[in-house]
């Protein structure tokens, strides 16, 4: 369900210079959506895997190869489906469990601590992202490989997020899973908490929400 390919994306943030010195595109964008320090509890800390898609791919090409392959693989396979941009969000209660994250011969999936893993795709256009979130594969999630391990998901409105949008919610063992995925405009996200509580992780999701206006 949760695989060890929750590797990363990454986000260009788009700034452009028109003619006056100081006119920049408005507007949220990938990093600016992405999960920020204050919306996790406190002592959370952001990890040196954090950042765009072309900064991700460029620390992992070193430290785990293998992750470099599929996601460069996938980031290439989104792009032709309409993304623009990617940023990946990575936080963890330790520096150490930081430095375990972005091992080659970590699977993440097992942590047994507070764990944050958050992709932010932006697409050029609204019925892209939709398209992504109903019928593509992005990063390697999906709605319908959420709903193909057998546990009990939450859709849509009752989400309290968007229409196209899927929670799911579980504990197993010393683990806790809280994993969401919606589309709101241009923008596909993919959402992973594992032990946090659920009530502290639907606050997190609804504080990246309400950022995609």
């Amino acid at each position: 369900m949760l695989k060890r390919s929750i590797a990363a994306l990454a986000v260009m943030v788009i700034v452009i210079a028109c003619g006056s010195p100081s006119t920049a595109l408005t507007g949220p964008t990938a990093a600016s959506v992405a999960v920020q320090q204050g919306d996790l509890p406190a002592g959370m800390q952001k990890c040196d895997l954090t950042g765009d898609i072309d900064s991700f791919l460029n620390k992992s090409k070193t430290k785990d190869p293998n992750t470099y392959t599929s996601t460069k693989s996938e980031w290439d396979a989104a792009q032709k489906a309409g993304a623009t941009a990617a940023y990946a969000a990575f936080y963890a209660d330790s520096t150490a469990h930081c430095a375990t994250v972005g091992s080659n011969t970590s699977d993440i999936s097992t942590a047994t601590y507070k764990l944050v893993v958050n992709f932010v795709i932006q697409f050029k256009d609204e019925a892209s992202a939709s398209k992504g979130y109903t019928t593509e594969s992005i990063f390697g999630f999906s709605a319908a490989q959420l709903k193909t391990g057998g546990a009990p998901v939450v859709e849509g409105t009752n989400t309290g997020l968007t229409a196209n949008s899927i929670v799911l919610s579980i504990s197993i063992s010393t683990q806790s899973f809280y994993v969401a995925v919606w589309q709101n405009k241009a923008f596909m996200v993919i959402l992973a908490i594992l032990n946090i509580d659920s009530a502290t992780s639907k606050k997190v999701a609804l504080a990246e929400n309400t950022r995609i206006k």
